[in-house]
């Protein structure tokens, strides 16, 4: 683990404890990780997840925007809207598909879970910037098949960083469905 993994898991980790809070600097701080995780992965031909953090840089981008538009507003917690859910399963599973002859057109290693975690990490994230609580049961699922991914690679950083945003997600769960009781239906 060199030093620009330990601060890709720092800003990692911090950023999304500050998402859990709802606090905007957790977009830049975000950020600062994502750099830094798109050369690893591109080292380490992942090009899934190099990608998938090429668009975090500018989901990045477009969450600090929202959230900072809508600091003045109500910008609640709520849950996914039915008529969305399968709209969600959709286009996680035709992004599936596009990515898994993408990634199998560059070579890239270990497709299916790369070009599925890619997938479903897009997805999640829309779903993060709308505010929608269970983004965070998805990123749980989504965080411990990264763990194993980043282990069967040898990035022991990264499987430890996957490992505590997977805890961490838990936790956003709870502490967003908590924020969800207290709101009037």
């Amino acid at each position: 683990m060199n030093y620009w993994d330990w601060i890709a898991l720092i800003t990692g980790v911090l950023g999304v404890v500050l998402t859990i809070k709802q606090k905007i600097i957790a977009w830049p701080i975000s950020l600062v990780s994502v750099i830094i995780s798109i050369i690893a992965f591109y080292k380490a031909k992942l090009f899934g997840d190099m990608f998938l953090n090429i668009f975090y840089f500018f989901s990045g981008i477009y969450g600090w925007y929202i959230w900072e538009k809508k600091k003045t507003s109500e910008f609640n917690v709520t849950c996914i809207p039915k008529k969305m859910a399968l709209m969600m399963l959709v286009l996680t599973t035709v992004q599936f598909i596009i990515y898994f002859f993408i990634l199998t057109y560059f070579k890239s290693d270990q497709i299916v879970l790369d070009a599925l975690l890619t997938a479903s990490s897009f997805t999640c994230t829309f779903m993060m910037t709308k505010k929608w609580v269970e983004n965070w049961v998805f990123w749980v699922i989504i965080d411990l098949s990264y763990v194993f991914l980043y282990i069967i690679k040898e990035m022991p950083a990264y499987a430890l960083l996957y490992f505590i945003f997977a805890g961490i997600a838990g936790y956003g769960y709870y502490t967003w469905r908590i924020e969800l009781k207290k709101l009037p239906s």
